[in-house]
């Protein structure tokens, strides 16, 4: 399990586990504590608004915000939304906002996002490079761009677990995060790997293109 310094054991902890999260932690496992080390390790500039892709249950949304960023949570489906809020919890709920969105047509200009946060995501995507394309046109070169996904251990790991509580098969996607360093490398003058128990993540930033007329996120939120 990825040890953390104290208070972000702390800040791991506040967030309500699922019950998926209740047994990879009995298996030795907290994705929200591997998060938090991510992000943190990340430099997002404090007080940032950040992109979040794709929300799912909200595990990241609620990371975020236990460090006092602000979130626009983007997904295709709000079915998970009430999953979201649960593990936001209401104290941290006015700094998240959510709204539906396609992956592969963000409805953002180009260069006008400065933070994006995208993890264990790209197995699911079934145009995953599409997808990446569409991030990279919409980050803003100054801002940090976060890229994450299982490495073997983790998708070993989320195999049993489906095999446990959904009795199926965990997707391994189309695409591994390995795939998109060297597509990061040409888009970014920076690009670092931390590697966690269950996942590799890339933390790009000083995108090479110059981002023009950057525009705010105000997408309209799901009630």
């Amino acid at each position: 399990m990825s040890t953390l310094p104290s208070h972000l054991s702390q800040l791991a902890a506040s967030i309500p586990p699922s019950p998926s999260d209740e047994l990879l932690r009995a298996w030795g496992h907290d994705l929200a504590a591997e998060y938090l080390q991510v992000v943190t390790e990340a430099g997002i500039t404090p007080g940032s608004r950040v992109l979040e892709l794709a929300t799912g249950t909200g595990r990241m949304t609620a990371v975020l915000t236990r460090l006092g960023y602000s979130v626009l949570g983007g997904d295709s489906t709000d079915e998970k939304t009430d999953q979201v809020w649960n593990r936001v919890q209401p104290e941290y709920a006015r700094l998240v906002k959510l709204t539906l969105l396609d992956m592969r047509e963000l409805p953002f200009k180009p260069g006008s996002v400065p933070a994006i946060t995208c993890m264990n995501t790209l197995h699911e995507l079934q145009s995953p490079h599409e997808c990446l394309q569409e991030m990279l046109r919409v980050h803003d070169h100054t801002g940090v761009f976060i890229l994450g996904d299982f490495n073997e251990t983790g998708f070993d790991t989320m195999q049993r677990l489906h095999q446990h509580i959904y009795q199926d098969n965990h997707p391994c996607g189309r695409m591994n995060v390995l795939d998109a360093e060297p597509i990061l490398k040409r888009h970014f003058k920076e690009v670092r790997t931390i590697h966690t128990p269950l996942n590799i993540t890339f933390i790009a930033s000083g995108k090479s293109e110059a981002a023009a007329n950057p525009d705010s996120l105000s997408l309209q939120p799901l009630v």
